[in-house]
């Protein structure tokens, strides 16, 4: 079985398992009046559906894709799930700006970048997304040092 039919079977899998998590949602008030289900609703049952398809598809239907798996690139992959384990731990205890500037640094430099741009993307990132979840979109986020 090829690495993307089974990726794809993982995919569908978890998503059939948060569909049924999202049908079964209650949440203490309701501010929309189609209620705060239906968008995990409808994520869940696209990206389960899509998975599905690419699953199940015909082998005539795509050409096989050499990935090219070495233990470098594992290497990376394992850091950089890493990197996005800990910023979900970190992310209350340091807050939204350090923990995603830190993120952004890791991710960063995993790709190689030049020390000095990856900080001030991150910089600009964390507290511009921030700004747009806070202000913009009234989604309040974890200040951690700074709150």
């Amino acid at each position: 079985m090829k690495s993307e039919r089974m990726l794809t079977g993982i995919i569908a899998v978890c998503g059939l398992f948060l569909l049924i998590y999202a049908c079964n949602f209650e949440a203490p008030i309701s501010y929309d009046p189609v209620g705060p289900k239906s968008f995990p609703i409808l994520l869940m049952g696209l990206i389960t559906a899509s998975a599905i398809y690419l699953t199940v598809r015909p082998a005539m239907m795509f050409e096989p894709v050499e990935l090219g798996w070495t233990k470098h690139l594992l290497g990376k992959l394992v850091l950089c799930a890493l990197s996005l384990t800990l910023y979900a731990v970190f992310f209350e205890l340091m807050g939204f700006i350090v923990a995603t500037l830190l993120m952004t640094i890791a991710v960063g430099k995993l790709f190689n970048g030049k020390t000095i741009p990856i900080v001030m993307t991150g910089l600009v990132l964390s507290v511009c997304t921030y700004y747009l979840f806070d202000r913009v979109l009234d989604v309040p986020l974890p200040l951690g040092f700074f709150g």
